[in-house]
C-alpha cells in the first residue's frame, strides 16, 4: 500500500516557477535548473579547503562504446540543504550523504540502474530507473512516497548488461512550472514516451500521481531534459535534439548538422540551444561559426573553452553575415563576439613540451559558475576564476590538486564538490580543518553451510551451460545466491515478491561489492516477471512457495521459455514421485528438446540442442552456395528487442565499418565477430562475450576479400563456422578453433611456393579454398582450386583455371564456378559497383564437388560480378550491374536472361547492384527496383494489391541513405535504409528499426532463432541516437509500422482503412492495409482524407497499454476535435455501392463517463446518438468498434462527429465492400 499522498507536496495558493522552492545555496537538479545552466547565483567563499573525500567504485555507464552518449559517465550528485543525493548506475541505489562530513544519511535500491540525477523539490525527491519505474521519495527519510510503473507492459531484456524494462528511463527528469518532464523507452520501434508528470493539479485523495504520456515517434531521447521558456529540449544522443511546444505539444523543427560533435549534453538559453559544441539560435535554425563545449551559460554569456583558454561569448548581440555557399547560393552566417580571453597558461603555467599536444592530453573544462565566479579543471587542478570587473581583468585566484578526471562540479551549501570519473569525491569547504576520508567498506562473501554449498556444487556439475544467467526464483535466506557467486561466474539475478527479502539480498550484497555488477535481485512474481527469453543457463530456487513457483505446471509452461538453448536448465527440488509427475507433465506439454533428469534430490528440466525452426549462417554469404538466405523460420515482424548494449557492444570487437571487416557467423547460439587483432564469441541470446582469442593482424587485404574500400583497407581473414570448428585462414595457414572455447584444435598449412588461400568454403567433410598466385601483369589472382579433408588435411583434388576463379558456389554435390579474367573484381567502391573490365573469353564450369572433374562448361557473353545456386531448384544465378541468366544446375542449360539495369536505391548502391536473393523459389532483384521473379521460368512474381484486388507485381522499396546489401530469411529481407530495416516477404511492406544503423555490410542476420545486429557500424560519426550492438525475436504484440513500393491505385477499392494519428502503415491479418493519416511514414498508397473540426489534433498511445479485443494498434492513435471528416474513395465511380464501415474508438485521457459524447453520423445520417466511448467500452483506452452495413458510397465516405460534451475522438475507419 503507497502510504503518502502526492497532496502532501502542494498547498493552496502557491506559486509555481521552475525551481521556486529552492533555497539559497541548494543545487536541486543536474546543472542547477531546468535550462542545465550550470550557474547558480550565490557566492561561496573565495578561500576553500579540502574537508572530506569519499571513495567509491566508478560509474557503470550504460553506454561504455560510445562517449557521445554516456550522461552517466560519472556521478552526478544534487545538494540540498546539507545533504548531497546520489543516484548510481552502479548498484542501482539513491543514497543521501552529508554535505559537512561525508556520512552516509540513508540509501534507496531502486529495481534498476538510476543514471539520471533526481530532481528535488518540496521535501520530495523525483527519478526513474531502468526498471522503467518513476519514483517519488521522502528526502530526509529516504522512504517511498508512490512509485509509478511507466512501462506499457512488463516485458523484460538485457539492457547495456543488465536486467531492465524494455522501457528504461533514458530522458532525465526536467521540473518547470510545476510539471516534471521525462521519457522512458530506448527504441523508437518498442515505443518511447514521453512523460508530464502534474504536481500542480494532485487529487489530495488520490495515492497515484497525475501522469500523462505521448508516444514520441522515430526519437531514442538519451540524455537530460531541458526546458527554456515554452520549449521542451529532449537531447537524442548523437542526433539532433528533439525540440516540443509545452503549450500546444507540437513539434520545434531542429534544423542542424549533428554528425560528430553532438551528444546527450543539451543546455538552453532564451532562443539558444547548446548541443555538445554547437551553438543554435533555434528561431533563426542557424548554428553559430563559434564552438562551445559544454559550456556554463548566464547573463547573456556563455563560458567555455577555445583554443585550450577560457572564453566568454556575447549572446546579446550575435552577428549576422552573408556568404556564398559552394554552390554559389547566398546563405546566412551566425557568428558571436568574444567578451574575454584568459590563457589557460594564466591558469596552470605554460604547457609542457608540444603546446597542442600537451592541451590534447589536459584538456582544460569549465563546470560551473557560482555568484561571481567559474570553476573548473585542468592538469590536476581544480580552479576558481573571477570574473572580471571595470577595474580588473578575468584572473585565477584559487586552485586546488585533485586525482582523477572530474565529471561533475558543483556549488552548494557554501561548498564546492567536485566528482571524478574514477569514483571519488571531494568536498571544499571554507573551515581549514583536517579532512575526513571514507574509504569502502567491502565485507567479502564466506562459504555458507556445507549442505548449501554442496547444493551449488552439484547444480552447477549438472549444469553443461555457462553462458547466461543463474536465475534464483524465490528467495530465503540469500545463502544459495552468495554460494552461486562464489562458485561461478554466472552473473545471478533472484527474484522474490517479499520486497523485505530483496531489500535485504541488496544490501548485504552491496556491502560485499558486488552488487550490479555480478548479481541483482528484483521485487515481483518470478512467473508473471515479464523475463527476456532464452536467458538463463541455470533456474534454481531458494525457496520455492516464497518465489511463486510451487505450481509445478506452471513452472514447466513458463520457465521452459527462459531457458536457453543448448543445454540450460531448471533445478526443483523433488521426491521421486513428483519426478515422474514431471516427466508425465513435461511429455504431456509437448515441450520441443525438452529433457528431464534425475540429479541427487532434484529434478532437471532441461532445454537441449537448437531452437526448432532456428538455422545457423556459417558462410559469409550465408552458405557454401551464396543464397543469401537464411534457413532460419523464427524471425519474423513484429520484432522485439531481447538484449542490447553490454559486452557485445565493445568497440574492440569490430574494425572500423569502412573497413569491411568479414561478416559474422553464428552457430550453435554463439555469434563469431573478427575485430582487430581478435576472433570473439558472443551469446547471441543475452549479449555476453563468451571468449577471445588473438590474431595476427596483416597490412595487406587478403586474397578474396571483397568489399568497400573507402579508407583503402579491407580488413580481416577468410573465415567460416562449423559445429566442429571455427576455420580461419591467414595466408598459407589455416586454423580450426573449438567453438566452444576459443582454443585452436588443429591447423592446416599451404607450402608457400604454392601461394595462398583466399575464400574458401565448408562442404561436408571438405574444405574447398581458392589459391592465390601472382599472375604477370594482372597482379594476385585465384588460379587453382584445392579441396581438402578438414579433418585430416590430406589433399582431395586440385583444379587450375584457364584464367582465374573469382567466384565459386556448391552444393548439391557441385561446384559451380566463373573462369575469366576480371580487373579490380574485389575493389568495389573503386569501381562503384560497375561492369569492369574483364577479358574476352569467359565460362561458367560445373565440377563434381568430389572429384573436382568438370561435368559441363560453356561460354558465356556475361562479365560476372556475382554466382549463386539453388539447390531446391537446382538453378545457377550469374548476375551483374546489368543482367542475369538462370543456368539449369545439372546440364548448365540456359533458362532464361534478363537484361535489367540496376538502378539502386539511395546511398552506396554499388554494394548491391550485382548480389540476388535466391528465396525459396523466387529470385529477388535487390539491384532496384525491389522486383522479384521465378527461379525457374523469370517470370514477374506477383502478388494482389491490398485495397483493389488487382494482380500486380511483387516489389519492395526502402528509403533513406544506405551502404549495405539485404539478405532473407523465410519471412524477411534485412538491409539499412536510413535505420536498420527489414521487409515483410509476405506484404512486401518496409519497416524500420528506428534508432540504430547496421554497418556498411550487413550486420542483421537471421540466425539461431534470433535477429543479430552486432554494431559494425562502429566509426562512424553521424547523427542517429544509437551507437551499439542488439538482438531482436519475434514478439507477437510488439508495434509494427511500415511503409512500401505501392501506387495509388485508380479503380474502386475492394476494402481499404484509415488509421488516424498511426505512424505509418500496416496490413491487418486479414489483409487489410491501415492507411497513416496524415500520412507521416513513408511511400504509401495513400487516400485523399480530409478533416475538419476544431482544431482537429493527433494523439498517439502505446497500443499495449490499449485494452479489449481487435486491433489495439489501430486504437493506440487518433484525432481529437474532428467534426467532418471525408475519403475520397480510388477510381471513379458513377454508381454507389454498398460497404461496410467499421469505426475504431478509444478514449485517450483518464476521464469518467459523461465528460465526452458525441453523435455521429454517416452519409448525413445519424447513426449513433450521445455516444460516450467510455461508458460503453467500460473505461479509458479500451477499444470500442461499431460496424454498420449497406453504406452506399459513390465518390465519397463522410464521417460527421457532432460534439455535445467534450470535443469528439476518432482513432480509425475500415471500409469493405459488400459485393
Amino acid at each position: 500500500m503507497l502510504r503518502i499522498m502526492l497532496a502532501g507536496l502542494l498547498f493552496v495558493g502557491y506559486l509555481w516557477t521552475g525551481l521556486s522552492t529552492v533555497v539559497a545555496g541548494d543545487w536541486p537538479t543536474w546543472r542547477y535548473d531546468s535550462q542545465r545552466s550550470a550557474a547558480a547565483p550565490d557566492t561561496i567563499p573565495s578561500e576553500l579547503h579540502l574537508q572530506w573525500t569519499l571513495q567509491r567504485s566508478p560509474s557503470a555507464p550504460a553506454w561504455p562504446e560510445d562517449p557521445r552518449l554516456q550522461f552517466d559517465a560519472g556521478y552526478e550528485p544534487i545538494v540540498v540543504g546539507n545533504t548531497l543525493y546520489v543516484a548510481s548506475a552502479r548498484n542501482d541505489s539513491l543514497t543521501a550523504i552529508a554535505a559537512s562530513t561525508g556520512a552516509e544519511k540513508w540509501k534507496f535500491f531502486a529495481g534498476g540502474p538510476i543514471r539520471f540525477a533526481p530532481v528535488f523539490t518540496e521535501g520530495r525527491l523525483y527519478f526513474g530507473a531502468d526498471d522503467g519505474v518513476f519514483y517519488c521519495l521522502d528526502a530526509e527519510t529516504g522512504t517511498v512516497v508512490w512509485q509509478h510503473n511507466t512501462a506499457p507492459t512488463n516485458r523484460k531484456v538485457i539492457g547495456n548488461g543488465r536486467l531492465t524494462s524494455v522501457w528504461p528511463m533514458r530522458g532525465g527528469p526536467v521540473l518547470s512550472d510545476g510539471k516534471i518532464q521525462f521519457t522512458a523507452g530506448v527504441w523508437p520501434f518498442e515505443g518511447v514516451m514521453l512523460y508530464t508528470l502534474d504536481l500542480q493539479n494532485a487529487d489530495a485523495t488520490d495515492e497515484k500521481p497525475h501522469l500523462t504520456s505521448t508516444v514520441l515517434a522515430d526519437s531514442a531521447p538519451q540524455g537530460y531534459a531541458v526546458v527554456a521558456g515554452d520549449r521542451l529540449f529532449l537531447p537524442c544522443g548523437r542526433e539532433r535534439v528533439l525540440a516540443r511546444s509545452l503549450s500546444t505539444g507540437k513539434p520545434i523543427g531542429m534544423k542542424y548538422d549533428s554528425r560528430g560533435k553532438t551528444d546527450f549534453h543539451a543546455i538552453a538559453a532564451g532562443d539558444w540551444l547548446f548541443h555538445g559544441d554547437k551553438i543554435f539560435h533555434v528561431p533563426d535554425q542557424l548554428l553559430a561559426t563559434v564552438e562551445a563545449r559544454r559550456p556554463v551559460v548566464a547573463d547573456n554569456t556563455v563560458y567555455g573553452v577555445q583554443g585550450g583558454n577560457v572564453v566568454a561569448l556575447d549572446l546579446a548581440d550575435p552577428q549576422y553575415t552573408e556568404t556564398k555557399d559552394r554552390r554559389g547560393k547566398l546563405v546566412k552566417q551566425l557568428s558571436l563576439a568574444k567578451k574575454w580571453e584568459l590563457s589557460y597558461a594564466d591558469i596552470v603555467g605554460k604547457a609542457e613540451g608540444d603546446a597542442a599536444k600537451w592541451l590534447a592530453d589536459n584538456p582544460l573544462t569549465i563546470h560551473l559558475k557560482a555568484g561571481n565566479r567559474l570553476y573548473g579543471f585542468q592538469a590536476g587542478q581544480v580552479f576558481a576564476i573571477d570574473l572580471p570587473t571595470e577595474n580588473s581583468p578575468a584572473n585565477k585566484t584559487w586552485s586546488a590538486a585533485i586525482e582523477g578526471t572530474p565529471t561533475s562540479m558543483i556549488a552548494a551549501a557554501d561548498k564546492l564538490f567536485v566528482v571524478t570519473q574514477e569514483g571519488k569525491f571531494y568536498c571544499f569547504g571554507a573551515e581549514k580543518t583536517e579532512p575526513r576520508h571514507h574509504k569502502p567498506e567491502s565485507v567479502e562473501l564466506a562459504s555458507t553451510d556445507a549442505a548449501t554449498a554442496e547444493k551449488v556444487a552439484a547444480l552447477l556439475k549438472a549444469s553443461p551451460s555457462d553462458t547466461g544467467y543463474a536465475l534464483v526464483m524465490g528467495v530465503d535466506d540469500g545463502r544459495l545466491i552468495d554460494e552461486l557467486l562464489l562458485q561461478s561466474q554466472l552473473p545471478v539475478i533472484a527474484i522474490d515478491s517479499d520486497a523485505a527479502k530483496i531489500d535485504a539480498v541488496r544490501r548485504k550484497l552491496d556491502a560485499a561489492g558486488v552488487y550490479g555488477t555480478r548479481v541483482s535481485a528484483h521485487v515481483g512474481r518470478p512467473l508473471e516477471f515479464g523475463l527476456p527469453p532464452y536467458m538463463a543457463s541455470l533456474i534454481t530456487s531458494e525457496d520455492a512457495q516464497s518465489g511463486d513457483i510451487s505450481d509445478a505446471a506452471s513452472v514447466i509452461q513458463k520457465t521452459f521459455q527462459i531457458l536457453r538453448p543448448y543445454g540450460g536448465a531448471a533445478y526443483l527440488a523433488t521426491s521421486d514421485v513428483e519426478h515422474e509427475m514431471l516427466v508425465h507433465f513435461v511429455a504431456a506439454l509437448g515441450l520441443a528438446n525438452a529433457e528431464v533428469r534425475r540429479v541427487g534430490d532434484l529434478s532437471s528440466i532441461s532445454r537441449e540442442g537448437s531452437l526448432p525452426g532456428a538455422a545457423d549462417w556459417t558462410h559469409e554469404y550465408g552458405d557454401t552456395a551464396n543464397t543469401l538466405m537464411s534457413k532460419d523460420k523464427l524471425v519474423k515482424a513484429p520484432l522485439g528487442v531481447l538484449w542490447f548494449g553490454g559486452p557485445a557492444a565493445d568497440g574492440d570487437l569490430f574494425y572500423n565499418r569502412h573497413y569491411w571487416g568479414p561478416s559474422l557467423t553464428v552457430i550453435g547460439g554463439r555469434m563469431f565477430l573478427q575485430g582487430p587483432s581478435k576472433l570473439s564469441a558472443v551469446d547471441i541470446y543475452t549479449g555476453r562475450v563468451l571468449w577471445q582469442m588473438p590474431l595476427e593482424d596483416s597490412d595487406e587485404i587478403q586474397p578474396g576479400r571483397r568489399g568497400n574500400d573507402f579508407e583503402k583497407v579491407i580488413a580481416g581473414f577468410n573465415f567460416v563456422a562449423m559445429e566442429d570448428g571455427i576455420y580461419l585462414v591467414n595466408e598459407q595457414v589455416c586454423r580450426r578453433y573449438d567453438p566452444a572455447t576459443g582454443q585452436v584444435m588443429s591447423e592446416f598449412t599451404l607450402p608457400k611456393a604454392e601461394g595462398q588461400w583466399g575464400r574458401f568454403r565448408v562442404y561436408e567433410d571438405l574444405l574447398i579454398a581458392e589459391v592465390f598466385r601472382e599472375v604477370p601483369g594482372k597482379g594476385r589472382l585465384p588460379v587453382e582450386l584445392q579441396a581438402i579433408d578438414r579433418n585430416s588435411g590430406e589433399m582431395f583434388w586440385k583444379k587450375t583455371a584457364k584464367f582465374s576463379f573469382p567466384f565459386v558456389a556448391i552444393n548439391g554435390g557441385k561446384l559451380y564456378c566463373f573462369d575469366g579474367m576480371i580487373q579490380d573484381l574485389y575493389l568495389d567502391w573503386k569501381r562503384r559497383g560497375k561492369i569492369p573490365e574483364a577479358g574476352p573469353d569467359r565460362d561458367v564450369v560445373a565440377m563434381d564437388v568430389r572429384t573436382g572433374n568438370e561435368i559441363w562448361r560453356y561460354t558465356t557473353d556475361m562479365i560476372a560480378t556475382w554466382l549463386s545456386y539453388s539447390q531446391e531448384n537446382d538453378v545457377l544465378m550469374v548476375s551483374n550491374n546489368k543482367g542475369m541468366i538462370a543456368y539449369r544446375g545439372k546440364d548448365g542449360k540456359e533458362l532464361w536472361r534478363k537484361y535489367a539495369q540496376g538502378k539502386g536505391f539511395a546511398g552506396h548502391p554499388e554494394n548491391l547492384w550485382d548480389r540476388v536473393i535466391l528465396w525459396k523459389d523466387q529470385v529477388i532483384d535487390q539491384r532496384g527496383p525491389g522486383l522479384a521473379y521465378n527461379i525457374a521460368t523469370g517470370e514477374s512474381i506477383q502478388r494482389k494489391h491490398p485495397v483493389t484486388d488487382e494482380e500486380i507485381d511483387w516489389e519492395f522499396t526502402k528509403r533513406g541513405h544506405h551502404c549495405n546489401y539485404a539478405i532473407a530469411n523465410e519471412h524477411l529481407l534485412t538491409f539499412r535504409a536510413g535505420d536498420a530495416g527489414f521487409c515483410d516477404v509476405e506484404t512486401g511492406t518496409t519497416s524500420r528499426l528506428t534508432g540504430f544503423r547496421s554497418g556498411c555490410r550487413n550486420s542483421l542476420i537471421p540466425a539461431g532463432g534470433v535477429l543479430n545486429a552486432p554494431n559494425m557500424a562502429h566509426g562512424c560519426v553521424c547523427g542517429y541516437s544509437i551507437f551499439t550492438s542488439l538482438a531482436l525475436v519475434h514478439v507477437p504484440d510488439a508495434d509494427l509500422w511500415t511503409y512500401g513500393a505501392l501506387k495509388k491505385p485508380d479503380v474502386q477499392p475492394r476494402q481499404l482503412a484509415v488509421n488516424f494519428g498511426a505512424p505509418g502503415d500496416r496490413v491487418d491479418e486479414t489483409g487489410m492495409m491501415w492507411l497513416d493519416y496524415p500520412s507521416v511514414g513513408g511511400t504509401s498508397p495513400d487516400v485523399k482524407v480530409k478533416v475538419t473540426g476544431d482544431n482537429p489534433s493527433y494523439f498517439r498511445n502505446h497500443s499495449a497499454k490499449i485494452t479489449g479485443t481487435g486491433l489495439k494498434w489501430v486504437a493506440a492513435s487518433g484525432v481529437e476535435g474532428a467534426e467532418e471528416i471525408t475519403i475520397k474513395l480510388p477510381g471513379r465511380a458513377k454508381q454507389p455501392r454498398n460497404y461496410t464501415v467499421r469505426l475504431y474508438f478509444a478514449e485517450p485521457d483518464d476521464i469518467s463517463p459523461g465528460h465526452r459524447q458525441f453523435n455521429v453520423s454517416l452519409q448525413d445520417q445519424r447513426l449513433l446518438a450521445d455516444l460516450d466511448v467510455v461508458k460503453e467500452s467500460g473505461g479509458s483506452q479500451r477499444i470500442l468498434v461499431k460496424e454498420f452495413k449497406e453504406i452506399a458510397i459513390t465518390e465519397e465516405l463522410k464521417i460527421s462527429l457532432t460534439p455535445g460534451a467534450g470535443r469528439p475522438v476518432l482513432c480509425g475507419v475500415a471500409i469493405g465492400a459488400e459485393n
